[in-house]
């Protein structure tokens, strides 16, 4: 990394006051930039990504249909992001509306439902196989702890792991098309912007999944120049000292930060 934009990188870090990592990949180079970016971290909703990747495989190989119906209870209904608190328990949804719904608003209702059709053995026994052998979904949302969570909570990855699973996804070695595209399709829609897309200028798109607990905004994704070009981000801010649910998060400014900083060099393009 160059020791300019390292240097920004640093003073972004410092003035969020937490802890950064992030890592970034250029697919038409395929340049790698690293910081920090093996060290574990707290997922948040990030983990969501991993278990919609294991269903949408799922798909592919037969084992379910996204047209499954599965119907919504009240011991499934918990706080946080979501509108399906506010829905009647016996609701019927497909697999793939409830995996939208996990995924564009994090909803944490949608993501009980689809943990209590998989379980999280599935999802790690597939993270492993992908060669990712530290992203680990625990247990369901706002679920009691296990002891292997208590560290952690949701779940557990570092930025190079969720890296790494974006590029497996935009290079075709996970899936058939059919399945890459619809999961590229549903992190499209994402609906909070307040991190990697914040400063990006007009025209560029984004796909990708946010998390935030009080201490913890992390975002990583998909970005899609005006010319094509598209590149991957992967940005964790660990450790904020302050719980502030509005944009203005230190973490989310320094998520915001990091990704202009690093694609300042594309930015015309």
């Amino acid at each position: 990394m160059k020791r300019e934009l390292l240097t920004e990188i640093e003073d972004i870090e410092r003035d969020s006051a937490g802890k950064l990592s992030f890592a970034f990949r250029d697919f038409q180079t395929g340049e790698t930039l690293l910081y920090k970016a093996s060290e574990p971290c707290k997922t948040a909703s990030i983990i969501k990504l991993p278990l919609l990747v294991h269903i949408a495989l799922l798909v592919e190989e037969g084992e379910v249909s996204w047209d499954e119906k599965i119907s919504l209870t009240e011991i499934e209904k918990v706080g946080g992001a979501g509108v399906l608190t506010q829905m009647t328990a016996g609701l019927t949804l497909s697999l793939r509306d409830i995996c939208i719904l996990m995924t564009i608003i994090s909803d944490n209702t949608a993501t009980n439902m689809l943990i209590e059709r998989f379980g999280v053995t599935g999802c790690n026994e597939r993270m492993r196989k992908l060669g990712l052998p530290l992203t680990t979904l625990f247990r369901k949302s706002y679920s009691p702890d296990i002891p292997e969570s208590i560290e952690w909570g949701f779940g557990r990855t570092t930025a190079e792991e969720i890296m790494t699973l974006l590029i497996l996804l935009e290079e075709g070695k996970i899936g058939n098309s059919r399945t890459r595209e619809t999961i590229f399709e549903i992190l499209a829609a994402q609906n909070y912007h307040d991190g990697i897309p914040r400063f990006l200028p007009s025209g560029w798109r984004y796909a990708g999944k946010t998390g935030a607990i009080d201490f913890v905004r992390n975002d990583v994704g998909i970005v899609t120049a005006p010319n094509q070009n598209r590149y991957a981000l992967s940005i964790f801010c660990q450790d904020i000292p302050i719980v502030l649910w509005t944009p203005e998060n230190p973490g989310l400014l320094a998520i915001a930060k990091v990704a202009k900083s690093v694609l300042s060099t594309y930015l015309d393009n």
